[in-house]
C-alpha cells in the first residue's frame, strides 16, 4: 500500500476537520437533537454512517427509510406532498481518454470510477398501509445506535501505532474490564491508558486515539484545569479520534459526531464558538499523532520490503544450488535460475 504524502495527509486532515465540524453544526441545529442524539437508529443499518447523519439531519424521528419504489414492494405508498430526504448513492462510471474513448488498465480492461448523486428516499412516517396489502415483519433489533459503539475491525497497525506515539509519552496502554461504564481512561498519577477489553476492536482504536489526544493535547497535565474545561477538551480528544481514524480509513462519524455536539454545547452559536477555540488544537494534535503513524507505516514498508528481498535472493541461491547439484527445478526455480543466468 502507498505511504501517502505530508502534504496528502494535511489535505485529508482539513477535508475531515471541516466534515466534521460541519456534521456537528447539522446535529446540533435539527430540532429536538437532545431526542436525536438519544435515539435508536432501528432499520438505517444499510446505509453508509455518513447518510445515517444526512437523514437524521433531515428527519430527526427516520427509523425505516426506503426509496419510492421500495416502499410500494413492502406494501406501503408515500403520501402526496411528502418531501424527500436526499441521501448518496455510489454512481460507476467508465474513464474515458480526452477523445471519449474508454481508458485500458495494464490488462486490457476499462477502468472505472466511482462518482456519489443524491437519490431521494423516505422514512415510513412519510407513508401510508397499501390497502388490502399486508407489510412484512421489520426486525425489532437495532442495527445502529446513534452515539454507540463502532464495530468491525480497525485498520491494520494503527492499535500498534497509536500505542507506540502513547509510550513515547511514558504511559503504559492496558486492555482491561472497566467497570465504571466508560470506553477508557487516561490516569497520570499511574502513567496508565485504558481500553474497554469487552468492546469491539474498532471502537476500541478509536478510544486509544481519543486518549492518546488527551495526552497529546496536554489535558492530563492539570485535571483540576481540565475539569474546568471538559467540554472543549472532550470535543478537541474525539475530534483527533475521528481524524485520525478517517485518515487510516475507519469512519467513526456514528460514534463521534454526537459525543462532541453532546460536550460542544446546546444551541449552534456554543457549538461554533466551542469548534472554533477547539480547532488549532484538533490540528495540530492530529498532525503530531498522524506522523507517528506515518513512520510507523514506512518503517513496516521498508521491512516488508527488506523481508521480501532477502526471500526472493535465498530462493535464487537455493534453485542455484539446486542446478549446481543437477537436480531437477521447479517452475518457479527455473525462473530464478534464469534470472541467475
Amino acid at each position: 500500500m502507498a505511504t501517502k504524502t505530508t502534504e496528502q495527509r494535511e489535505a485529508q486532515v482539513e477535508a475531515l476537520q471541516e466534515r466534521l465540524n460541519t456534521a456537528i453544526e447539522s446535529l446540533v441545529s435539527a430540532d429536538g437533537w437532545t431526542a436525536m442524539l438519544r435515539a435508536t437508529v432501528a432499520n438505517l443499518g444499510r446505509y453508509s454512517a455518513n447518510n445515517i447523519l444526512l437523514i437524521l439531519s433531515q428527519c430527526p424521528h427516520a427509523t425505516q427509510v426506503r426509496s419510492f419504489n421500495q416502499w410500494k414492494e413492502h406494501g406501503r405508498s408515500v403520501r402526496k406532498g411528502e418531501k424527500s430526504l436526499r441521501i448518496f448513492a455510489p454512481m460507476t462510471v467508465k474513464k474515458k481518454d480526452k477523445d471519449g474513448r474508454p481508458v485500458l488498465d495494464e490488462k486490457g480492461q476499462e477502468k472505472k470510477r466511482t462518482l456519489f448523486k443524491t437519490v431521494p428516499v423516505f422514512d415510513i412516517s412519510q407513508t401510508d398501509l397499501i390497502e388490502g396489502e399486508t407489510a412484512p415483519e421489520e426486525s425489532a433489533e437495532p442495527a445502529y445506535t446513534l452515539g454507540g459503539k463502532v464495530h468491525g475491525e480497525a485498520p491494520a497497525q494503527l492499535w500498534d501505532s497509536l500505542t507506540t506515539h502513547i509510550k513515547a509519552h511514558g504511559y503504559t496502554v492496558r486492555l482491561e474490564a472497566i467497570t465504571s461504564g466508560e470506553d477508557g481512561y487516561t490516569n497520570p498519577q499511574t502513567r496508565v491508558v485504558g481500553i474497554q477489553a469487552s468492546d469491539p476492536e474498532a471502537h476500541q482504536v478509536i478510544t486509544l486515539a481519543h486518549e492518546g489526544a488527551h495526552i497529546v493535547c496536554g489535558h492530563v497535565e492539570d485535571m483540576d484545569e481540565y475539569r474546568r474545561h471538559r467540554g472543549r477538551m472532550e470535543c478537541e480528544a474525539e475530534s483527533v479520534a475521528y481524524i485520525v481514524a478517517g485518515v487510516a480509513g475507519l469512519d467513526a462519524a456514528l460514534t463521534s459526531v454526537p459525543y462532541i455536539a453532546k460536550w460542544a454545547g446546546r444551541t449552534p452559536e456554543e457549538v461554533r464558538e466551542t469548534l472554533a477555540a477547539a480547532s488549532a488544537t484538533v490540528v495540530r494534535a492530529a498532525r503530531a499523532i498522524l506522523a507517528t503513524t506515518a513512520r510507523e507505516e514506512a518503517q513496516r514498508a521498508m521491512e516488508e520490503a527488506v523481508r521480501a528481498a532477502y526471500q526472493a535472493r535465498a530462493e535464487m541461491i537455493e534453485a542455484a544450488q539446486q542446478r549446481d547439484r543437477e537436480q531437477p527445478l521447479s517452475a518457479a526455480q527455473e525462473v530464478m535460475a534464469t534470472a541467475l543466468g
